[in-house]
């Protein structure tokens, strides 16, 4: 995976989780919910995709609202299951990384 594709999915999901909380004027729970049934394939899939949407999207609810992250805890296994498998770290560059271990580790944190 390239860097180009990594931050492009990583703003794809930043855009749709604001974009649903202002313009549809949804909870913060509610735009979670709507982030994770639009990257629904993606996720079932479990690869990278699927660890790069979790992790944006659960540190997204997590440093607006802590307290709702335990509203999503199938969502957290999943996703430190996901940030154990090395080789979905493999080709990401050092900045990519560090960006996504960031999350994981706000999301885990504050779960």
């Amino acid at each position: 995976m390239s860097q180009e594709q990594y931050f492009e999915l990583r703003c794809a999901v930043v855009e749709m989780f604001y974009g649903n909380f202002i313009d549809e004027k949804y909870t913060l729970g509610q735009t979670t919910d709507r982030c994770l049934s639009e990257f629904q394939q993606e996720i079932g899939e479990g690869g990278r995709n699927a660890l790069i949407i979790l992790s944006v999207t659960l540190s997204l609810l997590g440093r607006h609202e802590a307290g709702k992250l335990s509203d999503f805890t199938a969502e957290i296994k999943t996703l430190g299951t996901l940030s154990e498998k090395t080789d979905l770290w493999e080709g990401l560059s050092e900045d990519e990384k560090e960006r996504m271990q960031e999350d994981i580790a706000y999301t885990l944190e504050n779960a």
